[in-house]
């Protein structure tokens, strides 16, 4: 039986209004596709998918002609991302508020350093934005430290490095250049109950990013690295073992994306910090473990 033509006239719209819909749910497919391809490109500088804007973008790098060849996690430009990882999962830490169990500066913003060796002042860059002060270049801050790039392009001395760059000599930089009050382990006894136990310590970082402070601590990655602390969540247990750091890292390239932010377990770190030597950091007015430099929030901030 023919149908009548009205009813021919009733389907044309329905099928019209199924094609439209068809057709854009496969350009937003595309769309997503085309951006997930666009950060997973390692010619492109954004390093997560998620959002870019908490990148700090590099303004003077180490050397005056940059290369991929002088190193830094820069140069690595999101190689080991994997977005769909099967070992790491995407975390948006940029937008994490704090909870009752979590304590954390909310839009750190993160930089990759562009040397083997400025995680100095490349945290530097990283503070100085959070509080909203004019950061340095990064050659330029390290030439305040007496690291002349062009003399480490190449091939150069960790001990000569580390010992131009002691916590003490960083939280000195830091005071006099900016005002900014500070706190290290030379302010501390090595009795201090932040050294005595992991339960200490982690209520001592609770207790500072709730005020607003930034923790930088020197540990034993890459033979020697400093990272800053930016949040700790105790998870709402009564123990430390599922205790987690949250930290900006200037070489963050071991965790399938490079967003310049890593998880630590709060023990694990903690007993590599509190009781591991750094190498090449021999520096005999300090104790080369358990260093850290406390960074107090700017009263005007």
């Amino acid at each position: 039986m023919e149908p009548l033509n009205g009813e021919e006239e009733t389907k044309k719209p329905i099928i019209l209004y199924i094609i439209i819909i068809v057709l854009l749910i496969v350009i937003v497919v595309l769309s997503i596709l085309l951006a997930l391809k666009s950060n997973a490109d390692p010619e492109n500088v954004i390093f997560n998918p998620i959002r870019k804007e908490h990148f700090i973008q590099v303004k003077q790098p180490f050397y005056l002609n940059f290369t991929k060849e002088d190193g830094g996690a820069y140069s690595y430009n999101g190689l080991g991302n994997h977005l769909d990882s099967e070992y790491f999962k995407i975390l948006d830490i940029y937008n994490m508020q704090p909870t009752e169990t979590r304590a954390i500066l909310s839009h750190f913003k993160t930089y990759q350093q562009t040397s083997e060796f400025s995680s100095p002042c490349s945290l530097i860059i990283m503070i100085l934005t959070y509080y909203n002060l004019e950061p340095p270049g990064e050659r330029d801050c390290s030439l305040d430290f007496g690291l002349t790039p062009e003399e480490y392009q190449g091939t150069y001395n960790r001990t000569d490095i580390f010992n131009k760059c002691t916590p003490q000599k960083i939280a000195e930089h830091i005071f006099s250049n900016y005002g900014l009050e500070v706190e290290t382990t030379a302010n501390y006894t090595y009795d201090h109950e932040i050294y005595q136990d992991v339960e200490n310590f982690g209520i001592w970082v609770k207790n500072n990013i709730k005020e607003g402070n930034i923790i930088i601590v020197l540990h034993n990655d890459w033979a020697g690295q400093y990272t800053a602390i930016i949040g700790i969540d105790d998870i709402g247990t009564n123990n430390t073992a599922d205790d987690v750091l949250i930290m900006a890292d200037s070489y963050d390239t071991t965790d399938h994306l490079q967003d310049g932010y890593i998880i630590w377990s709060l023990e694990k770190f903690y007993y590599l910090w509190r009781d591991t030597v750094v190498p090449f950091y021999k520096d005999d007015d300090e104790i080369n473990h358990g260093q850290f430099i406390l960074i107090k929030k700017p009263k005007n901030n």
